[in-house]
Protein backbone atom coordinates (compact mmCIF):
# COMPACT_ATOMS: atom_id res chain seq x y z
CA UNK A 1 0.00 0.00 0.00
CA UNK A 2 1.11 3.32 -1.28
CA UNK A 3 1.50 6.27 1.43
CA UNK A 4 1.30 10.22 0.31
CA UNK A 5 3.91 12.04 1.57
CA UNK A 6 2.62 14.96 4.27
CA UNK A 7 2.07 18.37 2.58
CA UNK A 8 3.99 21.57 4.12
CA UNK A 9 0.97 22.51 5.41
CA UNK A 10 0.69 19.76 7.85
CA UNK A 11 3.56 19.65 8.71
CA UNK A 12 3.45 23.33 9.63
CA UNK A 13 0.15 22.76 11.36
CA UNK A 14 1.57 19.86 13.62
CA UNK A 15 4.50 22.56 14.41
CA UNK A 16 1.67 25.27 15.55
CA UNK A 17 -0.18 22.68 17.37
CA UNK A 18 -2.90 22.66 15.39
CA UNK A 19 -2.60 18.64 14.67
CA UNK A 20 -1.53 15.96 17.16
CA UNK A 21 1.41 14.02 15.61
CA UNK A 22 0.26 10.60 14.63
CA UNK A 23 1.81 7.29 15.50
CA UNK A 24 1.12 5.73 12.07
CA UNK A 25 0.69 8.04 9.28
CA UNK A 26 -2.33 7.39 7.39
CA UNK A 27 -2.34 5.88 3.85
CA UNK A 28 -4.61 9.00 2.93
CA UNK A 29 -3.81 12.11 4.78
CA UNK A 30 -6.13 14.90 5.76
CA UNK A 31 -6.33 17.69 2.48
CA UNK A 32 -5.46 20.97 3.20
CA UNK A 33 -8.77 22.02 3.63
CA UNK A 34 -9.15 19.71 6.17
CA UNK A 35 -6.17 20.62 7.92
CA UNK A 36 -6.97 24.34 7.58
CA UNK A 37 -10.47 23.32 9.03
CA UNK A 38 -8.71 21.47 11.66
CA UNK A 39 -6.94 24.05 12.77
CA UNK A 40 -9.54 26.65 12.86
CA UNK A 41 -11.17 24.25 15.19
CA UNK A 42 -8.44 24.26 17.45
CA UNK A 43 -8.35 27.68 17.13
CA UNK A 44 -11.97 28.17 18.14
CA UNK A 45 -11.70 25.83 21.17
CA UNK A 46 -8.73 28.27 22.44
CA UNK A 47 -10.65 31.26 21.98
CA UNK A 48 -13.41 29.46 23.72
CA UNK A 49 -11.46 28.67 26.87
CA UNK A 50 -10.15 32.72 26.58
CA UNK A 51 -13.67 33.82 26.03
CA UNK A 52 -14.84 31.90 29.42
CA UNK A 53 -11.65 32.35 31.25
CA UNK A 54 -12.12 36.48 30.43
CA UNK A 55 -15.83 35.87 31.62
CA UNK A 56 -15.24 34.18 34.76
CA UNK A 57 -11.99 36.98 35.72
CA UNK A 58 -15.09 39.68 35.48
CA UNK A 59 -17.73 37.42 37.68
CA UNK A 60 -14.87 37.15 40.15
CA UNK A 61 -13.95 41.11 40.29
CA UNK A 62 -17.28 42.07 40.27
CA UNK A 63 -17.81 39.86 43.56
CA UNK A 64 -15.25 41.18 45.29
CA UNK A 65 -16.46 45.11 44.14
CA UNK A 66 -19.96 43.83 45.25
CA UNK A 67 -18.56 42.53 48.96
CA UNK A 68 -16.63 45.76 49.29
CA UNK A 69 -19.32 48.21 48.60
CA UNK A 70 -21.70 46.37 50.75
CA UNK A 71 -18.97 46.51 53.32
CA UNK A 72 -18.28 50.05 52.77
CA UNK A 73 -21.50 50.69 52.64
CA UNK A 74 -22.79 49.46 56.09
CA UNK A 75 -19.23 50.98 57.47
CA UNK A 76 -20.74 54.35 56.51
CA UNK A 77 -24.09 53.84 57.59
CA UNK A 78 -22.76 52.81 61.34
CA UNK A 79 -20.77 55.65 61.10
CA UNK A 80 -23.26 58.33 60.60
CA UNK A 81 -24.09 59.18 63.67
CA UNK A 82 -21.19 57.99 65.57
CA UNK A 83 -18.33 61.17 65.23
CA UNK A 84 -15.82 59.28 67.69
CA UNK A 85 -15.92 56.43 65.95
CA UNK A 86 -15.87 57.85 62.13
CA UNK A 87 -12.49 59.58 63.26
CA UNK A 88 -11.66 56.88 64.41
CA UNK A 89 -12.11 54.44 61.49
CA UNK A 90 -11.33 57.21 58.86
CA UNK A 91 -8.19 54.79 57.82
CA UNK A 92 -10.62 51.99 57.37
CA UNK A 93 -12.80 53.71 55.30
CA UNK A 94 -10.10 54.83 53.22
CA UNK A 95 -8.72 51.54 52.86
CA UNK A 96 -12.03 50.38 51.19
CA UNK A 97 -12.70 53.73 49.29
CA UNK A 98 -9.22 53.17 47.55
CA UNK A 99 -9.90 49.23 46.86
CA UNK A 100 -13.37 50.02 45.66
CA UNK A 101 -12.13 52.30 43.40
CA UNK A 102 -9.50 49.80 41.99
CA UNK A 103 -11.46 47.20 41.76
CA UNK A 104 -13.80 49.10 39.62
CA UNK A 105 -10.92 50.00 37.87
CA UNK A 106 -10.05 45.95 37.43
CA UNK A 107 -13.46 45.70 36.13
CA UNK A 108 -13.56 47.89 33.41
CA UNK A 109 -10.48 46.30 32.39
CA UNK A 110 -11.60 42.87 32.93
CA UNK A 111 -15.00 43.64 30.81
CA UNK A 112 -12.68 44.94 27.69
CA UNK A 113 -10.26 42.12 27.70
CA UNK A 114 -13.66 39.87 28.06
CA UNK A 115 -15.49 41.96 25.06
CA UNK A 116 -12.46 41.52 23.12
CA UNK A 117 -11.98 37.67 23.87
CA UNK A 118 -15.48 37.43 22.82
CA UNK A 119 -15.25 39.73 19.38
CA UNK A 120 -12.53 37.00 18.79
CA UNK A 121 -14.25 33.96 19.75
CA UNK A 122 -17.24 35.07 17.39
CA UNK A 123 -14.62 36.25 14.43
CA UNK A 124 -12.77 32.68 14.81
CA UNK A 125 -16.28 30.43 14.75
CA UNK A 126 -16.74 32.51 11.05
CA UNK A 127 -13.85 31.14 10.10
CA UNK A 128 -14.38 28.00 11.42
CA UNK A 129 -17.41 27.30 9.36
CA UNK A 130 -15.84 28.66 6.35
CA UNK A 131 -13.26 26.31 6.69
CA UNK A 132 -15.56 23.39 7.77
CA UNK A 133 -17.67 24.12 4.61
CA UNK A 134 -14.06 24.47 2.34
CA UNK A 135 -13.56 21.40 3.70
CA UNK A 136 -16.68 19.67 3.16
CA UNK A 137 -16.72 20.54 -0.49
CA UNK A 138 -12.95 19.38 -0.62
CA UNK A 139 -14.01 15.85 0.78
CA UNK A 140 -17.03 15.58 -1.70
CA UNK A 141 -14.72 16.53 -4.82
CA UNK A 142 -12.39 13.93 -3.96
CA UNK A 143 -15.40 11.55 -3.09
CA UNK A 144 -16.68 12.34 -6.96
CA UNK A 145 -13.10 11.63 -8.48
CA UNK A 146 -12.58 8.45 -6.17
CA UNK A 147 -15.88 7.36 -7.89
CA UNK A 148 -15.13 8.04 -11.23
CA UNK A 149 -11.86 6.41 -11.27
CA UNK A 150 -13.27 3.46 -9.07
CA UNK A 151 -16.28 3.12 -11.91
CA UNK A 152 -13.18 3.33 -14.55
CA UNK A 153 -11.49 0.48 -12.88
CA UNK A 154 -14.31 -1.60 -12.99
CA UNK A 155 -15.06 -1.23 -16.49
CA UNK A 156 -11.40 -2.12 -17.72
CA UNK A 157 -11.70 -5.08 -15.35
CA UNK A 158 -15.22 -6.52 -16.81
CA UNK A 159 -13.83 -5.42 -20.23
CA UNK A 160 -11.23 -7.24 -19.93
CA UNK A 161 -13.07 -9.93 -17.99
CA UNK A 162 -15.19 -10.27 -21.30
CA UNK A 163 -11.91 -10.62 -23.47
CA UNK A 164 -10.31 -13.68 -21.44
CA UNK A 165 -13.51 -15.72 -20.71
CA UNK A 166 -15.14 -14.88 -24.04
CA UNK A 167 -11.44 -15.73 -26.32
CA UNK A 168 -13.37 -17.51 -29.10
CA UNK A 169 -16.59 -18.22 -31.02
CA UNK A 170 -18.57 -16.33 -33.58
CA UNK A 171 -19.47 -12.86 -33.25
CA UNK A 172 -22.95 -13.87 -31.82
CA UNK A 173 -21.12 -16.29 -29.19
CA UNK A 174 -18.86 -13.62 -28.64
CA UNK A 175 -21.97 -11.16 -27.18
CA UNK A 176 -23.97 -13.97 -25.61
CA UNK A 177 -21.24 -14.73 -23.40
CA UNK A 178 -20.21 -11.04 -23.00
CA UNK A 179 -24.01 -10.83 -21.68
CA UNK A 180 -23.71 -13.63 -19.35
CA UNK A 181 -20.02 -12.08 -18.22
CA UNK A 182 -21.76 -9.08 -16.71
CA UNK A 183 -24.40 -10.57 -15.05
CA UNK A 184 -21.81 -12.84 -13.12
CA UNK A 185 -20.10 -9.98 -12.17
CA UNK A 186 -22.96 -8.65 -10.21
CA UNK A 187 -23.25 -5.39 -7.84
CA UNK A 188 -21.85 -7.52 -5.22
CA UNK A 189 -19.04 -8.33 -6.96
CA UNK A 190 -18.61 -4.97 -7.78
CA UNK A 191 -18.77 -3.43 -3.96
CA UNK A 192 -16.33 -5.82 -3.09
CA UNK A 193 -13.75 -4.49 -5.93
CA UNK A 194 -14.74 -1.01 -5.04
CA UNK A 195 -13.90 -1.30 -1.60
CA UNK A 196 -10.41 -2.43 -2.40
CA UNK A 197 -10.01 0.38 -4.58
CA UNK A 198 -11.15 3.00 -2.65
CA UNK A 199 -8.64 1.74 0.59
CA UNK A 200 -5.56 1.92 -2.17
CA UNK A 201 -4.98 -2.44 -1.42
CA UNK A 202 -4.38 -4.92 -4.45
CA UNK A 203 -6.73 -4.22 -7.10
CA UNK A 204 -8.68 -7.85 -7.92
CA UNK A 205 -7.52 -10.20 -10.53
CA UNK A 206 -9.58 -12.07 -12.83
CA UNK A 207 -7.95 -15.81 -12.62
CA UNK A 208 -8.35 -18.61 -14.38
CA UNK A 209 -8.47 -21.87 -11.68
CA UNK A 210 -7.36 -25.56 -12.60
CA UNK A 211 -10.42 -27.85 -11.38
CA UNK A 212 -8.07 -29.53 -8.86
CA UNK A 213 -7.14 -26.12 -7.32
CA UNK A 214 -7.88 -24.33 -4.04
CA UNK A 215 -9.60 -21.57 -4.85
CA UNK A 216 -7.59 -18.50 -3.17
CA UNK A 217 -8.24 -17.16 0.48
CA UNK A 218 -10.10 -14.08 -0.89
CA UNK A 219 -11.63 -15.69 -4.08
CA UNK A 220 -14.87 -16.07 -5.00
CA UNK A 221 -15.48 -18.73 -8.11
CA UNK A 222 -17.76 -17.24 -10.91
CA UNK A 223 -20.43 -19.70 -11.85
CA UNK A 224 -20.03 -21.28 -15.24
CA UNK A 225 -22.73 -20.35 -17.56
CA UNK A 226 -23.33 -21.85 -20.88
CA UNK A 227 -22.12 -18.84 -22.37
CA UNK A 228 -18.92 -18.81 -21.19
CA UNK A 229 -16.30 -19.85 -24.11
CA UNK A 230 -13.98 -21.04 -20.94
CA UNK A 231 -14.90 -21.73 -17.89
CA UNK A 232 -13.38 -21.98 -14.45
CA UNK A 233 -13.00 -18.55 -13.57
CA UNK A 234 -12.78 -17.18 -10.26
CA UNK A 235 -12.21 -13.18 -9.00
CA UNK A 236 -9.25 -12.61 -6.36
CA UNK A 237 -9.85 -10.01 -4.07
CA UNK A 238 -8.27 -8.06 -1.83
Amino acid sequence: MSTKPWSLLAVSLLLAGCMDEPSNAPAEPPSDAELDALCADRMAASSESAAIAAQDRVDGIADRLADREAELTKLEQQLRNDDKRAAASSAERKRLRGEVDQLRSDLQSAEQARDSARSELVATLKQLDAKMAEAEAARADADQQRARAERGEWTAFVAEAKNQICDRGTRKRHARCHDAVEVALSSDLKARFDTCTATAQAVPELRRMDKAAELPEFGVALADDRAFTAKGWAVVFC
